[in-house]
């Protein structure tokens, strides 16, 4: 991909490709972030921040998408504290060829997948696989707990790993899916 003007395209292709709706801002960014592992190709750069993996290459991306009317934001509240979230939207369209690096149909399982998902696992995933692929911690489980404490607990951990392992993204890199 080459320049932005490609990075608010792909932003409306993926959420298209999700059903029409990603809701919540952590999710966006952690559904690229996995995706760009398995292949995607974006280009986007990601560093750590408080929920792992994010992009300002693809914050960047979004609210251009959105200038261009290739995508809609709309701001929500939650019914129970009040505290906002963002609900993109694009219309469905029927498209062939690939979807950035990927092939059409692999991109839609992966994307279908994660949206099987609450977005915690998703920040989860995409954490742990930030620590194995990126940062190479070998005690990665301590590490997360570290990182993420409470969010870590209960079955969570499990289910992060078993969505990575669904994906291809394991951490035995000779059977990884993913772009490494």
């Amino acid at each position: 991909m080459s320049g932005q003007r490609e990075g608010d395209q792909l932003v409306a292709q993926v959420v298209s490709s999700a059903g029409g709706q990603i809701v919540g801002r952590v999710r966006l960014q952690k559904l690229f972030y996995i995706l760009d592992q398995l292949g995607l190709n974006s280009d986007f750069s990601y560093e750590y921040h408080h929920y792992g993996p994010y992009s300002s290459d693809l914050a960047e991306a979004v609210e251009d998408a959105a200038a261009f009317g290739l995508v809609s934001e709309r701001i929500e509240r939650r019914m129970s504290d009040g505290v906002p979230y963002s609900i993109f939207e694009s219309p469905v369209i029927s498209t062939q060829g690939p979807l950035g690096g990927l092939e059409r149909g692999a991109a839609s399982s992966a994307i279908a997948r994660m949206r099987a998902e609450p977005t915690i696992i998703l920040e989860l995933a995409a954490t742990i696989d930030w620590l194995r692929a990126v940062e190479r911690v070998a005690d990665w489980e301590e590490e997360l707990v570290r990182r993420k404490g409470a969010k870590a607990e209960r079955d969570r951990m499990e289910r992060a790993v078993a969505l990575l392992r669904d994906l291809g993204l394991d951490d035995d890199p000779s059977t990884s899916g993913g772009v490494r």
